[in-house]
């Protein structure tokens, strides 16, 4: 039961009653009154500023003078341009579960993953090792867990190193920096490189974050961390970065539609004035069950086998197959050998948890190549590798791209 003088509103997703406190005689807050009354006094309507909360209809002109958002928007700093990287489509797709729809309609998909996926090529497994974890990574006092993120930066920062992106004159760019563990070990490889620069961006602000730790041993090199979402960022217009000659993009686990967003920062940031010189990126992929169509780079590849809009959600409802069965099984494992799907029985319903894995990894790869495809056609040379193994990440593809052909190892 609701306390006294607090909500009576019932909180479906939270299983407990609104604690937002209520005026004397009423029942419900602000937010969950309702429009029963005809009244315009009691009509809300969501804020033009920030659709999260609403506000009387009737005090709507009053509300947009003093309301929070505004006051955001009215600071926001030249670089931050809402839905700059959105290429004007903000309307989200609606998620339908796989289980509200028709068979067919999944089945149908599932063909359509098997066609397009005969088309790709094999994917090789380079993982590497960087000198400047080796002593780290192997500490006997180094858990496990966080071995396994050491392990990850490792092999991500030695194919950078490799792709020949680490240069004097360089901003390295971190998308989805969080506290910027990537960035730590990136700074201890590239102190000794002339004029360095890295720009952490992440639209929350973290405690103990590693870039402060990289500024007290007084490191040479320049470290700014922006907040920001990546959708309406205008990287061009980060007046810190452009003395560099060269930027490069990197990321870990950029999650869904993050990493989306990120190619396409980076798209606009080579179009838009004053251009930036990418030279190229490094971004392992991660939770492709969140990703949108919206923001999605890699339409035109998905249409050329033809997937369409609607069938986008039900391509990321699969993906997410490959990581949330009950077993990971060899199939799966086994990720060089393309060609079993032949194998993989007609019908969803009738699949098993590892036949499911093994089709959730397919459109894992088909997503990751639509996104090759379109850095292809903006100039970059791309591969896609597994960087580590699946003991230590299911999330285990990373993409290298750069203005020149980059070859792997």
């Amino acid at each position: 039961m609701a306390e006294e003088n607090h909500c009576m509103y019932f909180v479906k997703r939270k299983k407990r009653y609104c604690r937002m406190t209520v005026k004397k005689g009423n029942e419900y807050c602000g937010e969950h009154q309702g429009n029963s009354l005809d009244s315009m006094q009691s009509k809300r309507v969501k804020c033009p500023l920030d659709p999260t909360h609403t506000c009387y209809e009737s005090r709507l002109s009053k509300h947009l003078k003093v309301c929070n958002a505004k006051r955001l928007l009215d600071s926001q700093p030249s670089f931050i341009v809402k839905g700059i990287n959105l290429n004007g489509t903000f309307e989200a797709l609606q998620h339908v579960p796989l289980c509200e729809l028709n068979q067919l309609v999944i089945d149908t998909v599932i063909n359509k993953v098997k066609v397009a996926y005969g088309k790709l090529p094999q994917f090789p497994k380079v993982v590497l090792e960087h000198d400047v974890l080796q002593g780290k990574v192997h500490d006997e006092y180094c858990g496990r867990a966080v071995k396994k993120h050491l392990l990850q930066n490792s092999s991500l920062l030695s194919h950078l190193e490799h792709a020949g992106l680490v240069q004097d004159n360089t901003c390295f760019i971190e998308f989805g920096a969080g506290k910027g563990k990537l960035t730590y070990w990136l700074g201890q490889m590239i102190k000794n490189k002339k004029n360095s620069c890295i720009l952490l961006i992440d639209r929350s602000s973290h405690r103990h974050k590693s870039d402060n730790k990289l500024k007290n041993e007084h490191s040479p090199l320049v470290i700014k961390r922006i907040r920001a979402d990546i959708a309406d960022l205008k990287l061009n217009d980060i007046t810190e970065i452009q003395k560099f000659d060269c930027k490069v993009g990197i990321a870990k686990h950029l999650c869904g539609s993050a990493t989306d967003l990120t190619i396409s920062c980076l798209d606009q940031a080579m179009q838009n004035e004053p251009k930036c010189n990418i030279t190229g990126l490094v971004i392992a992929f991660c939770c492709h069950h969140r990703c949108e169509y919206a923001s999605y780079v890699g339409k035109q590849y998905l249409e050329q086998y033809g997937f369409t809009s609607n069938e986008f959600t039900i391509l990321c409802s699969i993906a997410s197959w490959a990581t949330c069965g009950s077993t990971f099984s060899s199939t799966v494992t086994n990720q060089n050998d393309q060609n079993d799907f032949k194998n993989t029985r007609i019908g969803a319903k009738n699949l098993t948890s590892s036949e499911k894995e093994n089709i959730g990894h397919k459109v894992k790869l088909l997503l990751n190549w639509g996104r090759l495809k379109f850095l292809e056609s903006i100039g970059f040379q791309s591969n896609l590798i597994y960087y580590t193994t699946t003991d230590i990440s299911l999330e285990n593809m990373c993409i290298i791209a750069k203005k020149t052909k980059y070859t792997s190892l």
